[in-house]
């Protein structure tokens, strides 16, 4: 396991917790599961393709043969999934420790979610947000729901963009990076620490062009500077580790400790100004009240 040192300083046992990561079958994801395994957790990877996850099981397995792991289906562009999957989930386990949301898409190859709404926001956040509420009930005040947000939250929008893409993007991780801020600073008593970490920039699978709009040449190019520039998914996947097993507290914002919080390892650093901004506005979660230009399941909390 690399990093041995890293957390042997910096993270507590997981043993006998269960803990949850949504597209944990590559990248970022994947890395964090293998972390949760070696601490002793048991881990079930949320995955749209069943086949994959199916895979990554396996090579988990081969890597902690006495380890637990267990697959389950999830699609966050479809809330009939999200609803299947929460209650696939607390059918399975009365308690979950630690739910990592870390599964999301960057240039989509559909515009669209199931529900209609725009693809990038839909999954990135709408999606994570109502997987969140979801789940709540299996969680308490000992628990820690972790999100994944990004470096580039500070440059969303509150208007929504034309079509998706970078400001799409930037704009989904805005909303979501302003939704755990808001849900830490209003967290009831009973609920789980509500978490935000960003793994810098690294290269996953993001860039796929499987997954994206973009041509192969340019995604076999992006892959290539990142691996030269940037750090690998298994450090990238430390700040959710630390978030996991390590000393935190509700709210933090956690990132990689390098220039430009590009790469190193994880810090405690601070939510954007934009990001604040949005969150401290009054906001409700009732599914009732929504923006009159988006689906009727999206929460009007981060309108």
């Amino acid at each position: 396991m690399r990093y041995e040192k890293w957390y042997e300083k910096n993270t507590a046992s997981l043993g006998g917790k269960v803990a949850v990561v949504t597209g944990g079958n590559s990248g970022i994801g994947f890395c964090a599961a293998r972390g949760f395994l070696y601490l002793g957790a048991k881990v079930v990877l949320a995955c749209r393709n069943e086949a994959r996850a199916a895979a990554a099981r396996e090579r988990l397995l081969a890597e902690f043969p006495l380890a637990v792991v267990e697959t389950a289906s999830l699609d966050l562009a479809d809330n009939a999934s999200i609803d299947a999957f929460c209650a696939e989930i607390a059918k399975r386990y009365e308690k979950i420790d630690i739910f990592l949301h870390c599964a999301g898409v960057y240039y989509p190859r559909g515009d669209k979610t199931k529900d209609g709404l725009p693809m990038t926001e839909g999954v990135n956040t709408w999606g994570t947000v109502r997987l969140c509420e979801g789940v709540l009930p299996l969680m308490d005040g000992t628990c820690r729901m972790i999100f994944t947000t990004s470096l580039v939250d500070r440059f969303g929008k509150d208007q929504r963009p034309a079509g998706e893409g970078y400001a799409a993007y930037a704009r989904s991780k805005y909303l979501l990076s302003a939704y755990v801020l808001w849900r830490a600073r209003e967290r009831a008593e009973g609920e789980p620490m509500f978490i935000a970490t960003h793994p810098g920039i690294t290269a996953t699978a993001l860039l796929s062009p499987e997954k994206t709009t973009h041509k192969p040449l340019f995604s076999r190019l992006g892959h290539a500077f990142l691996y030269l520039f940037t750090h690998a998914p298994e450090k990238a996947a430390l700040t959710a580790v630390w978030a996991a097993a390590g000393e935190v507290q509700n709210g933090a914002c956690i990132g990689p400790r390098g220039i430009f919080g590009i790469s190193g390892y994880p810090h405690r650093t601070a939510f954007c100004r934009g990001v604040r901004r949005r969150a401290a506005k009054k906001v409700s979660l009732s599914l009732a009240e929504n923006e009159k230009n988006t689906c009727a399941d999206a929460p009007s909390v981060l309108y």
